[in-house]
């Protein structure tokens, strides 16, 4: 199965993936690379929007969560 499948699948029935969740539950480590593949090559409308949460230092940090409208 390719990572655009995994990730295409894993949209379908989750809400949204982040970095942290397609490296630990997929081993997906560029999921940038594979949402613009499935954004440009493939067509797919997928959303996002920043997060933020507090690190382990306790430092505000910021990233994106992927989803289908």
């Amino acid at each position: 199965m390719t990572q655009e499948r995994l990730v295409m699948d894993w949209l379908r029935f989750h809400n949204g993936i982040t970095q942290a969740e397609a490296t630990k539950f997929l081993g997906v480590t560029r999921l940038s690379a594979i949402i613009w593949k499935l954004r440009h090559k493939h067509g797919f409308e997928i959303l996002d929007r920043t997060e933020s949460t507090k690190n382990r230092f306790g430092v505000t940090v910021f990233y994106k969560r992927y989803y289908l409208p």
